[in-house]
């Protein structure tokens, strides 16, 4: 069977991942505040409207940030009637929402949630999430996991950081790091650059030898950098 990917709208960080993000399974992206994880979650959004014209996209905006002029900039006014934003208020919510989604969307949807651990964490109250929050974030992923690989869906999850103590220093960590890791087949990590508007992305699931790019924030999503 021939795989079939959804383009970033910038080359260098399609060709580092092979082609894009890959239909049929779980992709993350997660990064520090400001790293682009939106924008190019929208140009993903865009580029999967564009190219895919029976299909509709499903955009989860559990953070509750989404700015709508943002939206109408990446995302073009034809393609915006095959979006469908939904907001959750709990993480209870989200769960059963993820679950409703999975069926009404049927196969070669997309998914998109922004982020899946931001409701999870405001529930944990802290670092240690209590075991039962633990086992709904556990089914969310699974429940996703599973629609992708029997749907042939594009599901992509947006992943949040906290800051963790360490012997030495404080160190930055993916929220539910193992669980996110587990269920995701691809884990793209977003970083600041030294560069204005630049940012890296680094690869960091599966292993590959070329793992790292840059690319350019820009008003109509993510481009290449020069």
């Amino acid at each position: 069977m021939t795989k079939r990917y959804v383009s970033t709208g910038c080359e260098s960080l399609d060709r580092m991942l092979g082609g894009g993000f890959e239909f049929g399974r779980v992709c993350l992206i997660y990064g520090e505040a400001s790293t682009g994880k939106t924008a190019l979650a929208l140009s993903l959004a865009s580029s999967f409207l564009r190219f895919e014209p029976s299909c509709r996209s499903y955009y989860v905006d559990a953070d509750g940030k989404l700015s709508t002029d943002r939206l109408m900039q990446i995302v073009e006014g034809s393609l915006l009637e095959r979006l469908f934003i939904w907001r959750p208020y709990s993480f209870k919510e989200q769960g059963e929402l993820l679950e409703r989604l999975v069926m009404l969307s049927g196969k070669r949807s997309q998914i998109i949630v922004d982020s899946i651990t931001s409701l999870y964490r405001l529930e944990a109250g802290g670092f240690d999430a209590p075991f039962l929050l633990n086992k709904s974030l556990n089914r969310q992923l699974g429940f996703l996991a599973e629609a992708a690989k029997a749907g042939g869906s594009h599901i992509l999850l947006i992943g949040q950081v906290h800051s963790v103590p360490d012997s030495d220093a404080t160190r930055v960590e993916m929220v539910a790091d193992r669980l996110m890791r587990y269920w995701s087949d691809t884990v793209l990590r977003l970083e600041a650059a030294n560069i204005p508007g630049v940012r890296r992305a680094v690869v960091e699931k599966p292993q590959i030898p070329s793992n790292e790019c840059m690319f350019k924030l820009t008003d109509c999503g993510v481009k290449e950098v020069g």
